[in-house]
């Protein structure tokens, strides 16, 4: 079974529908994993940075501009990533494990583990576990466990089929296995979590789908039956 199937199959198990996604975007004449009201905000946030500052729509039917706005736009709610960082492009596949000390932002597809010692940005698929200072998932897929030394955040479209440890997280898509955030952990209206969740603080939006346990600690403090009165 591919990382694919085993998204459909998390998100059928919670909602008990199977996806329809893309098919409709696809009629539409939009790119898969490209939603209609995306593609609407995304030309009204272009700018022409260099120019008086008024901006310029993006024609209908360039999908290379539409592709680039878009990702722009997610990669500028990501950690800043530094200059000297290593960039993986699209269309790129590595089969193996990357080391990195420096920014990596990977577009394309990694067949292996990823350690990374700053901020790690990934908008394409990973089969492996990853472990990085700082996780920034924009409408990625990762088949495999993810540890972030502080901050995890992950789009609408992104999907781990693993456990996630973090310091503080916010996730907008869907989760396959445990969490365990130690600060604060947010959980947007599209987000979908099958597994248990412990964090520190938490905050769930109204339409937020979770089926397991959720544990709150508040730092040290642990909720525990002593609290209560006996019978």
């Amino acid at each position: 079974m591919g990382i694919m199937d085993n998204f459909k199959q998390a998100v059928t198990e919670l909602t008990g529908q199977e996806e329809q996604a893309g098919e409709g975007n696809a009629a539409a004449g939009f790119p898969p994993g490209e939603q209609e009201d995306d593609f609407v905000e995304t030309q009204g946030e272009a700018t022409d940075e260099g120019g008086d500052g008024k901006g310029e729509s993006a024609p209908g039917g360039d999908y290379g501009a539409r592709f680039s706005q878009t990702l722009d736009r997610a990669v500028s709610k990501a950690p800043a990533a530094n200059t000297s960082g290593t960039v993986i492009a699209p269309g790129t596949v590595v089969d193996g494990n990357i080391s990195s000390n420096e920014d990596l932002l990977i577009y394309g597809v990694v067949n292996g583990d990823v350690l990374n010692a700053n901020k790690l940005i990934i908008h394409g698929e990973v089969a492996g576990s990853i472990n990085a200072k700082d996780i920034s998932l924009v409408d990625s897929i990762i088949a495999g466990n993810v540890v972030a030394q502080n901050s995890t955040e992950m789009t609408k479209e992104s999907c781990i089929l693993g456990d996630l440890t973090t310091q503080n997280v916010v996730v907008s898509g869907k989760v396959k296995g445990n969490i365990e955030a130690r600060g604060n952990g947010i959980f947007k209206k599209d987000s979908i979590v099958l597994g248990n969740i412990s964090v520190g603080t938490i905050v769930i939006e109204g339409g937020a789908k979770m089926r397991g346990f959720v544990t709150t600690t508040d730092g040290d403090k642990e909720v525990d039956e002593d609290l209560f009165p006996q019978k």
